[in-house]
């Protein structure tokens, strides 16, 4: 089982967005994907609970013990296991980054979740240093191409971190993706083709690094 984390310790910055959208979309494609809810606050829980009966959406599991989290996903059956993580839990992020075979870091525009992604950015050179293997890149959320602040992040030149990228795919500041998340649902099961388009850009380039492969 390939097990993703969609992680950043500063909240707010998107990570259950992502990884809502991520999951439906890899389980549409036919793979046995399993949501992990390793947040407290339970956002994708209450996504899932949201959502209309006939909704075809992946299953979510809540692990949100970072004592329990190795041992609850060794029972899990699943091709994808993508974990969205909670912010400000230290104990969890090492427990999710030990688990975990690929990071995706979501950080917005902002100074601020630059900063706070160092914290991650350790624990995966950590797991590095002592022989772990992990792929990791950095997503953008909520980018804007009107903005300096957007351009600069986009543009890359301030990600000195080597060993961790940044993907060329990004998502949009779009009010569909707060729409989909209160309706229980997933931008694919909207209009926004460009949204869907963002989802689907960022498995692409997933698939091409091969961090999909099981």
């Amino acid at each position: 089982m390939k097990i993703i984390a969609i992680i950043n310790e500063k909240g707010g910055t998107g990570k259950s967005t992502i990884a809502t959208n991520l999951a439906t979309a890899l389980h549409r494609q036919g793979q046995r994907v399993v949501l992990i809810d390793a947040d407290q606050q339970g956002t994708a829980r209450d996504w899932r609970a949201a959502s209309p009966e006939d909704a075809d959406l992946p299953p979510v599991v809540a692990i949100d013990r970072h004592q329990m989290l190795a041992s609850s996903l060794a029972g899990v059956l699943a091709d994808i296991a993508i974990i969205d993580a909670p912010a400000k839990a230290e104990s969890m992020a090492a427990a999710i980054i030990r688990a975990a075979h690929v990071a995706l870091v979501v950080i917005q525009p902002s100074a601020a979740d630059i900063w706070a992604s160092a914290a991650a950015v350790k624990l995966i050179q950590a797991k590095r240093a002592i022989g772990g293997e992990i792929q990791a890149a950095f997503v953008i959320n909520r980018a804007s191409g009107n903005t300096t602040i957007s351009k600069t992040i986009i543009d890359g030149a301030w990600n000195d971190y080597e060993g961790i990228e940044q993907l060329t795919a990004t998502i949009g500041n779009r009010v569909v993706f707060a729409n989909a998340m209160a309706a229980g649902l997933s931008v694919l099961d909207m209009t926004d083709t460009i949204a869907k388009t963002e989802i689907f850009n960022i498995i692409k380039e997933m698939e091409t690094a091969l961090w999909l492969n099981p």
